[in-house]
């Protein structure tokens, strides 16, 4: 047999050890997360708090030391076990949901739930025992039947739509309340002010929150629900019992303080993206820096959500204005240190953004 003959045997022989391993792997990983199911049922009846951080350090550093051990470099096996963790907490957030079974026997509509958000709204409360129809011109004819029967007497009644037609909806609700509670997710409060107060006074239960992650969000561990209140704390609990199951962070506050903060958390990191992804050179560089990699890819999935939703976060939030003027300067503040070659005035802009950013506080 030739040399080359002999190395193609050699190379198959190793091509086939690696896809047993694959294999192999694959396997070990779906009995990991199944005893991680049993451990999250362990968990439930202990009344134990699925995330346990101090216990997934010790997971870590435990791949870490095994890997150094083994002459691999030791952040290819956090990588590896830090997904593993993802997904044993996922199994354990769906288990929890299920068995707490908020929504048994119970009816929920979602108006707009043929929406990406909707959508999701949709398979999470029906993992939770409701039963789910949408209310919506693209969902299909029997089940937006079965929602305009069911709205006035529905447990819950989901809003997955844009503020200005959820500020309809709560005007025409107004004249004869729906039985259930009423909770919006908007993004934006300001024009749902009145509208809600107004539902209210008619005798509506309403609540009212936002969920600061996106649709394609399957783990809730490190996503933040916020719940405004509405001044009505029994349809206020009956949302939050909703995530009391899952990993999420529930943050309460007020619901007139509300866009104030979004216009920060949203109003000038979408602006600042967009900014971003309109200064980008009509043709592409041969080659990309690890930063401007970051930067392009948040960009893009920026400019890739819907128009209308992301043009009512910053023309409909009253505090918007004053984040985007705030960027506006910093960009001003940049350009003049920069033309004016003061690498004092440079330095001391860093050192302001070390202080601001999370890193510095």
């Amino acid at each position: 047999m030739s040399r080359e003959a002999e190395e193609e045997r050699s190379l198959d022989s190793l091509r086939d050890r690696i896809r047993e391993l694959d294999l192999a792997l694959v396997a070990l990983a779906a009995e990991r997360v199944e005893v991680a199911r049993e451990v999250g049922q362990l968990k439930r009846r202990q009344k134990l708090s699925t995330i346990e951080y101090a216990q997934e350090k010790v997971v870590l550093e435990r791949a870490r030391a095994a890997a150094q051990e083994r002459g691999l470099d030791p952040t290819v096996a956090e990588d590896v076990f830090a997904a593993l963790i993802r997904a044993s907490v996922t199994v354990q957030d769906a288990d929890n949901i299920r068995v707490a079974a908020v929504g048994a026997g119970r009816d929920a509509v979602i108006v707009g739930g043929a929406g990406r958000m909707g959508r999701w709204f949709a398979r999470f409360l029906s993992a939770q025992g409701y039963t789910v129809g949408a209310l919506d011109p693209a969902a299909p004819a029997d089940e937006k039947e079965w929602a305009g029967r069911a709205l006035p007497s529905a447990d819950l009644i989901v809003c997955s739509t844009p503020p200005g037609a959820t500020a309809q909806l709560y005007a025409e609700w107004s004249r004869d309340p729906p039985a259930g509670v009423v909770v919006d997710i908007a993004s934006i409060k300001a024009p749902l002010l009145e509208p809600i107060r107004a539902l209210q006074r008619a005798g509506g239960r309403v609540a009212s929150i936002h969920p600061m992650f996106g649709p394609s969000t399957v783990l809730l561990r490190d996503a933040d629900v916020v719940i405004c209140d509405t001044g009505d704390p029994e349809a206020t609990a009956v949302v939050q019992q909703l995530f009391q199951p899952t990993t999420a962070r529930i943050v309460r506050m007020g619901l007139a303080d509300h866009d104030r903060i979004m216009a920060d958390l949203l109003s000038l990191s979408h602006a600042a993206a967009i900014a971003f992804a309109l200064a980008l050179p009509e043709t592409e560089h041969p080659v990309r820096s690890t930063t401007f990699q970051g930067l392009e890819s948040l960009a893009a999935a920026v400019v890739r959500e819907s128009p209308d939703v992301y043009y009512e976060i910053q023309a409909m939030n009253p505090h918007s204005a004053a984040a985007l003027e705030r960027l506006r300067t910093a960009l001003d503040r940049i350009v003049a240190a920069v033309t004016a070659r003061d690498s004092n005035a440079f330095q001391a802009l860093l050192e302001e953004g070390r202080r601001r950013t999370a890193e510095g506080k």
